[in-house]
Formats: C-alpha cells, structure tokens, sequence
C-alpha cells in the first residue's frame, strides 16, 4: 500500500518547520527556522526549547508543534528505540499500549493506545524510516478503527556534539469536532510539545549503561 498524502500536509508541514516560536503560519516556507544561540545553549543545559503550533484549515483544527531536546546516547540508539514496537509505551507520553500490526520494509503499521483518566483514544499509525536520513515519519491509516481525526509527523535525530544527539520532534494532531476538543485540545498540545523529554528520560538511561 502506497502513501497517498492528505492533501494539506505538505503545506502545513512546511509551515511547521519555518515557524518561529508561537507564530501562526500565512505560507508554507521550505526553509525550517533556524535555532537562536540563546536556543542552541538552553539546549545544551539540559532544557527542552518548543514551537507549538495551531492550524485552521478546511481540513481540521489541528494543534503541535515542534520540540528540540539534546539525548546523550547516539542518534542510531535514539532511533532504535522509536522503531522498537515494545518501547514505546515508556518512551512516548500517555501511551498505554503499542502493537504490531505489519510491516514491510523499512515502514510498520503500529496500533496505539493512548491518553489519561479521562480520556483514551485508539488509532493506528504508518511508522516509516526516510530513505538516506536519521529520520521517521509518521500518519495515520485512516483505513482501520480511529478515535482521533488525524495525526502525523516526524522524529529527526542529528550528532549534537561527542556522545549527545539533537532529537526534534514535529507533530500535528486534530481530535475532531466536538466536546473532546473544548476540553482536552490544549492539554494534548503541552502533551505533544514534551514529547522528546519523554523519549530523553526513557533512551539515556539505556544508552549511558551500555557505555
């Protein structure tokens, strides 16, 4: 099966990676923001640095954003640990199962659960490592049972200096009409943004012990 894009996407993830920190997109930008010095050092203290993101469209009402965070462990065992199926209920936030339904190749079709007390969705996403780049990106397969409107992104790691990797995460999310939007969009948004502390705080522990 062939991944036929939503029509948007490519539009709305150009305007994901030029934004500059809480700005609204007008056009898409194939040139991704760079980060500031006062960026790039909070960075190397140890914080997260985040751009979130709202979107209108035709659409949906999608919200995300991008996150940057510095992992010490190697971007291959950054990576390793977001293609291991087993993983990531510890690694990504408020997941409370993930199953192997395929794959082929360097794609997978993961099936999630996730959320908190109040809330609880299940989908099931394309998980695809991108031909000649320390990158994964992700969609949802609208095909199978979904309680969400639509999801997708990505997960970029890059050397950050000896022994530590810039790991961005960018992802968009629309839960759909409705109640669940009022009350929980904002909520899934920080969800969304903390997302690579999540993954720092499950892979670094890992990767300093085989070390």
């Amino acid at each position: 099966m062939r991944w036929s894009l939503h029509p948007i996407r490519p539009v709305l993830l150009a305007c994901l990676l030029a934004l500059p920190a809480g700005a609204t997109p007008t056009k898409a930008s194939s040139a991704a923001a760079p980060l500031s010095a006062a960026e790039r050092e909070a960075l190397s203290d140890g914080e997260i640095v985040s751009r979130p993101v709202r979107l209108s469209t035709d659409g949906g009402e999608y919200v995300g954003g991008v996150s940057y965070q510095v992992v010490r462990a190697s971007p291959e065992q950054v990576l390793a640990a977001l293609q291991d199926v087993g993983s990531l209920p510890s690694a990504l936030p408020q997941t409370k199962a993930a199953r192997l339904v395929d794959s082929s190749g360097n794609r997978a079709r993961v099936e999630l659960v996730q959320g908190g007390k109040m809330i609880e969705a299940k989908y099931t996403v394309y998980i695809e490592r991108v031909s000649g780049r320390d990158e994964l990106k992700f969609w949802m397969d609208r095909s199978r049972e979904h309680d969400i409107e639509d999801v997708w992104g990505f997960f970029r790691v890059q050397p950050f200096g000896k022994g530590r990797t810039l790991l961005t995460v960018g992802a968009m999310l629309d839960l759909g009409p409705g109640l669940a939007r009022m009350l929980f969009q904002d909520r899934i948004q920080g969800m969304i943004l903390r997302a690579p502390r999540k993954i720092r705080d499950y892979v670094e522990p890992r990767a300093l012990a085989r070390n």
